[in-house]
């Protein structure tokens, strides 16, 4: 039997297995999703592609019990043309989305809500919200695309909270 020393306290719980794979049947979006960070800019940080999500590593993952856990995705892409993410503003609330994580696990979620949002007035502070109940938040690009400043004018932004929450 291992020795333990009571004084150290409990133990943390072992963290929530990142995403791997997010799809929103009604909509065919089903595409894998890659651990990412912040840019040098300070954005977070997106495969150059339009075909690969990302999810922001240093938020909640989809088995945590608060916030939210965000998971973008370029809209399109020079050299992989139009993404799955391109149909967001399609989905529907109620809709459901299904996010694979790598321990294997499904975690289903109902949208509750689609909007679009100019990138001026985008509530970040609340897509990497770390408190409050769990959703999942999913942003791509949409509007119009300002070719003087090479990107979009606004955000499309699906929220969802897990099934049965």
């Amino acid at each position: 039997m291992p020795v333990t020393d009571a004084a150290l306290g409990a133990t943390t719980a072992p963290a929530a297995a990142p995403p791997v794979r997010v799809q929103v049947p009604d909509v065919d979006i089903d595409m894998p999703v890659e651990a990412a960070g912040v840019a040098p800019e300070g954005d977070m940080e997106l495969p150059d592609g339009a075909d690969v999500a990302a999810w922001y590593e240093f938020g909640p993952a989809p088995a945590t019990a608060e916030g939210s856990t965000l998971i973008a995705a370029h809209v399109d892409s020079l050299t992989t043309g139009i993404g799955p993410f391109a149909r967001l503003h399609d989905v529907e609330p109620g809709a459901q989305v299904v996010v694979s994580t790598a321990d294997g696990r499904t975690h289903e979620y109902r949208v509750q809500d689609v909007a679009r949002v100019s990138k001026d007035a985008a509530p970040v502070g609340e897509w990497f919200d770390r408190g409050g109940p769990p959703r999942l938040v999913l942003v791509t690009c949409g509007g119009a695309f300002d070719r003087e400043v090479r990107h979009y004018a606004e955000n499309v932004v699906v929220t969802a909270v897990p099934e049965g929450g």
